[in-house]
């Protein structure tokens, strides 16, 4: 397979592929709403001879698109959702386009071995739309999974939370505040303590641990003792033990603020997500395509910020990488701000995305045409998976 062919189609694509990701990033649409940019993707695969299943899974802006037969059975999986009032701040409009843009250099190239299989998955911002879609055995038969996220670094790697979510309520008695206040069961008062035990539990939790989260409804008004209240929390750590355990701590101090003023509560977990297994192998081979590229390779490290995805339960269930490319040329702009959001739709910022799509491309050749990469890749990921459940 030649790669100097694969980067030609690129170049041949990429002026449409740009154009994708600038329409997707205007429609702005957050999860599970992707409905225009979910079409866009689909319409284009389906345009290059690609077989293409919309609604899989039951979710609506979700598909699914092959091309080739047997093995070994790639998997490449496009994001499309923004998140509300900063839209495209995640970069989430290149993600779709790269694996795209690969898909569809692959068919057009005609020279493969086995099936590249594109998934639309929705809802990476919020609703784990990738969790739903392993659930279904949507994964079920791939060899190989991969993405490139946008951000300030090229590398193979990622570091990321497993993380639980939660939507705590408060369930008290109302009373006037002024006149009959001790006949009332302050709601307000649990959350408020809830807070603070967090704060002081935070100073006996392991090192990289997060606790974050935001009082949904307070009250009902300044004169009448609030008798409910809810909030939504996120536990996050970077193995699975460590945030189970930190759980069932949280779980605890739910309960005790809930007795400390004889209120009633409920727990509801909300969302999940597991931590990234990277493999090493398929990352190496992909950085190794970067560097053909000329594309400069930064070391993945903690320091650098950690954030959750759903691609990780993914890399759970099949060897698979969660990649990054630089569209912000080094500069360190934060995710999820307006500065990254306008690195998005950057002409420096689609020049990358367009080389990161031939370094996708490649990569799913790599492994197509070599038995031996495709069995380091499998065996690294049975060894780690035999580590992670010991």
């Amino acid at each position: 397979m030649s790669k100097d062919k694969i980067i030609e189609i690129v170049d041949e694509i990429k002026v449409e592929l740009i154009n994708i990701a600038k329409k997707i990033f205007e429609y702005s649409e957050t999860a599970f709403q992707e409905r225009k940019s979910s079409k866009l993707l689909s319409d284009f695969l389906e345009k290059e001879g690609f077989k293409v299943e919309r609604r899989i899974a039951n979710l609506e802006t979700a598909f699914l698109a092959e091309f080739g037969d047997g093995k070994p059975k790639i998997a490449l999986l496009a994001e499309y959702d923004a998140l509300p009032e900063i839209g495209h701040a995640c970069g989430h409009n290149m993600i779709g386009v790269m694996s795209v843009g690969a898909a569809v250099a692959l068919r057009r190239l005609g020279d493969i071995k086995g099936t590249i299989m594109v998934v639309g998955s929705p809802a990476e911002e919020k609703g784990a739309g990738k969790k739903i879609l392993v659930e279904a055995g949507v994964f079920k038969d791939v060899d190989v999974a991969m993405m490139i996220h946008p951000a300030s670094m090229n590398t193979g790697y990622d570091i990321a939370y497993a993380l639980r979510a939660f939507k705590i309520e408060y369930f008290g008695k109302a009373s006037h505040a002024a006149s009959s206040p001790d006949k009332g069961i302050n709601a307000l008062d649990s959350m408020i303590s809830l807070f603070s035990m967090i704060g002081l539990m935070r100073q006996q939790l392991p090192e990289k641990v997060r606790i974050h989260g935001i009082i949904t409804n307070g009250g009902q008004a300044s004169n009448i003792i609030p008798e409910y209240t809810s909030a939504e929390i996120t536990v996050r750590a970077l193995d699975e033990k460590t945030l189970n355990e930190t759980v069932e701590k949280f779980k605890n101090i739910v309960e005790s603020a809930a007795k400390a003023y004889g209120c009633e509560y409920k727990i509801t977990e909300l969302d999940s997500m597991e931590a990234v297994l990277v493999n090493e192998p398929l990352a190496k081979t992909l950085e190794k395509n970067y560097k053909s590229l000329g594309m400069k390779i930064t070391k993945r490290t903690y320091e650098q910020g950690v954030g959750s995805t759903d691609m990780g339960i993914v890399t759970q269930t099949v060897p698979g990488i969660h990649a990054y490319v630089d569209i912000t040329g080094g500069i360190d702009i934060p995710v999820h701000t307006r500065d990254f959001a306008q690195a998005a739709n950057s002409e420096d910022g689609y020049k990358a995305m367009i080389n990161a799509t031939k370094a996708l491309a490649s990569t799913c050749g790599d492994v197509m045409n070599s038995e031996e990469l495709l069995q380091e890749i499998v065996s690294y990921f049975e060894r780690r998976k035999g580590i992670a459940s010991s």
